[in-house]
């Protein structure tokens, strides 16, 4: 899995006269040796602090924890495009998330008793929570029942997951935690998360 990827949230730092200002915006391309950024029409009162040549900080929110890259601005938001070095190696990952998540290819299934469940596969999961594909967006803190298949082999595990909101995820890209579970079926998860360890 890719440290990040496009449509993905991310922060600049920069210098603004004697104060520093931190601005979230979104990775619009990534290219082998720079990152197109798409800033807020708020940033329109910075775009003259944000020269070609400029040193900025760039943060990257990641499954991994925050990436964060020194960088320098290679073209401003006063041209055609705002875009900012990218050096994979000079890469440093702060506030690393305690819980790990891990790749997966379950099964998982929404159920919504009145519109019809969702059957989809799930992207990664974790002991709290989980991102899975879709086409049916979900309203954000709804809560649904579901059902996950681990491996074949294995007794399915039911939870309450709430749906969080998907900003900075690639289109049709979703995630829920889980909200509630059964000991038996946090078990059997806490299980299969140690079994991808090794």
């Amino acid at each position: 899995m890719a440290l990040f990827q496009e449509n993905q949230k991310a922060k600049i730092i920069f210098k603004a006269d004697n104060k520093i200002v931190e601005m979230d915006c979104y990775i619009e391309k990534i290219y082998y040796d720079r990152i197109k950024l798409n800033l807020p029409k708020a940033a329109n009162r910075y775009t003259p602090y944000l020269k070609t040549g400029t040193e900025i900080t760039v943060n990257v929110f990641s499954h991994v924890g925050v990436l964060v890259q020194e960088s320098i601005i290679l073209t401003s938001p006063l041209e055609k495009e705002f875009t900012v070095e990218y050096d994979i190696d000079a890469i440093q990952i702060n506030n690393r998330r305690r819980i790990k998540r891990y790749s997966a290819n379950c099964d998982l299934i929404i159920f919504r008793p009145l519109l019809g469940n969702i059957e989809t596969k799930i992207i990664d999961i974790s002991t709290r929570g989980l991102r899975y594909y879709s086409d049916i967006p979900l309203e954000a803190g709804s809560i649904f029942d579901c059902k996950v298949e681990l491996t074949p082999t294995d007794a399915k595990i039911l939870f309450k997951g709430k749906i969080m909101d998907n900003k900075g995820l690639p289109t049709g890209v979703y995630r829920m935690v889980i909200h509630k579970i059964a000991y038996k079926d946090k078990q059997a998860l806490l299980d299969y998360c140690e079994t991808m360890l090794v």
